[in-house]
């Protein structure tokens, strides 16, 4: 899994899926107002028509351990 920093608080992500080796792409997302503290960081999965909401973590770490195992 390759992550890339696009600016302060958001990244992108693009590699193969641990579960089904199909190749994945996404952005993780920091959004500080409004939102839980254990929601702050959004993992989004973009497909060509819409993207998918997958998961919300504290950190930006947990969110790449989430993707990774």
């Amino acid at each position: 899994m390759k992550f890339t920093k696009l600016e302060n608080g958001k990244y992108k992500f693009k590699g193969v899926d641990t579960w089904n080796n199909e190749m994945i792409e996404g952005e993780i997302i920091f959004q500080p107002y409004d939102v839980l503290l254990k929601h702050q960081w959004h993992v989004l999965f973009t497909y060509s028509d819409h993207c998918d909401i997958a998961f919300f973590g504290p950190t930006l770490k947990e969110c790449k351990n989430w993707l990774t195992n």
